[in-house]
């Protein structure tokens, strides 16, 4: 399955490193986020069904809106560097991470059997994205973080609409993979930002996924703390 990706592979590793992220581009990881939170936290609160319904839409929305550059992050992700035996696969990374957002579309309409079923791959899928994370640097790193970065919130919504939102502990993961981002990819992106050509302020790959990271990290502080104190 490997040997597909050869003609992907030799095109983006000719260009590695990759090309920067837009502020837009950053943004729209971002809004995912920020879509994600607000269905965990309506769905944490027993908002009524018409509420959640128009927060799962505004997800979606999201979601659609950011599919190129989660395209692009997929692709990157599937033909980073495999470590050997008993490493987990970039390429299955890939695979889960497109399988997950694709079907995060239809979460409404699954029955409880195929919710279930779907978030215990996410939550596999979120994990394995970790663990490689963990052990990889470079543009592979990179890469993946922005991975960690879209899957982590379409776990959120999945955990939120199995009636787990209000679980400190599940917020808690996630907050936890975007300190792990940060703490890994600070030491080159104290200087991350720089202006394009067209004069519009720009992000390193590199440091795109802490970019995010950092806008998100406080939310999901304040919305812990809210569902906490509504518990």
């Amino acid at each position: 399955m490997r040997t597909m990706l050869l003609a992907a592979a030799l095109t983006l590793t000719a260009c590695d490193s990759q090309p920067p992220k837009s502020i837009d581009e950053i943004n729209q990881i971002v809004r995912v986020a920020d879509a994600a939170m607000d269905v965990a936290e309506k769905i944490g609160r027993g908002a009524s069904t018409a509420d959640v319904h128009e927060a799962l839409g505004a997800m979606n929305l999201a979601l659609g809106a950011a599919q190129k550059q989660i395209y692009e992050i997929e692709s990157r992700v599937g033909i980073a560097k495999y470590l050997g035996r008993g490493s987990i696969d970039p390429h299955d990374v890939s695979a889960c991470i497109r399988t997950s957002v694709t079907s995060a579309a239809s979460i409404e309409q699954m029955s409880s059997d195929m919710l279930a079923l779907w978030l215990m791959q996410t939550v596999e899928c979120a994990s394995k994205s970790r663990t490689y994370f963990d052990a990889v640097s470079g543009d592979d790193a990179a890469a993946v973080a922005l991975a960690i970065s879209v899957i982590y919130p379409v776990k959120l919504v999945g955990e939120a609409k199995g009636g787990l939102a209000a679980e400190p502990a599940l917020l808690e993961d996630y907050r936890s993979a975007n300190e792990d981002i940060v703490a890994k990819l600070a030491p080159k992106c104290r200087e991350r930002k720089g202006t394009g050509s067209a004069g519009t302020e720009q992000v390193r790959y590199e440091c795109a996924a802490h970019e995010v990271a950092m806008s998100v990290q406080p939310k999901l502080d304040a919305l812990a703390a809210r569902l906490t104190a509504s518990r």
